[in-house]
């Protein structure tokens, strides 16, 4: 599950500093269908395998708006 949780913070970090929002709603839908199959393929619950969900397109999103808030910051330095 970490290894997971630090590649969507990967993910979601360069999409908020390279992309925008249309890129960040289809790698959340990538994050969710992924997640579902893992969770099928290893048998895991259905609470288990909602409750990672959730957790990963957290993650994702807020390293999207950490992302996000960090080109912001470059930009401006770099404006001054």
């Amino acid at each position: 599950m970490s290894f997971a949780i630090v590649g969507v913070a990967c993910l979601g970090l360069a999409i908020g500093l390279k992309l925008r929002a249309p890129a960040l709603i289809a790698a959340t839908l990538v994050v969710v269908v992924a997640s579902i199959a893992t969770g099928s393929v290893l048998q895991l619950s259905v609470q288990t395998t909602i409750r990672s969900t959730f957790y990963l397109v957290i993650v994702t999103q807020i390293a999207y708006l950490v992302g996000l808030a960090l080109a912001l910051l470059s930009h401006r330095a770099w404006r001054r």
